[in-house]
């Protein structure tokens, strides 16, 4: 059975560079950092392929989510499940990121 994510072997059609050209928002090279640090050899927090594991979890959300928000959620998903940090700091952490971008906002 294919996953929502699985076109492999589907007819597409050719694909246009320039449509497809993406600047990486500071944001994303942010997140791709992260992602470098996580499945390097000396730290080995995670392989690439635990990552697509978790990715491929969204199941038919996959689609809902642009690419660096799936990365995002996986490799959350994925500390958590290795124990890295548990679900009550990780909601501590986006309750004061929220806070501090909204302050900036108003302020």
């Amino acid at each position: 059975m294919r996953g929502p994510q699985d076109y492999g072997g589907l007819p597409a059609g050719p694909v246009d560079p320039v449509k497809h050209e993406h600047v990486p928002t500071h944001w994303e090279k942010t997140v791709d950092a992260l992602m470098m640090l996580i499945f390097d050899q000396r730290r080995q927090l995670a392989r690439v392929d635990e990552s697509r594991r978790m990715q491929e979890a969204l199941g038919e959300d996959y689609h809902k989510f642009p690419y660096y928000e799936r990365w995002l959620q996986a490799v959350s998903w994925l500390m958590l499940e290795k124990s890295v940090f548990t679900q009550e700091e990780l909601d501590a952490k986006q309750a004061e990121v929220r806070a501090r971008l909204e302050a900036e906002r108003d302020g």
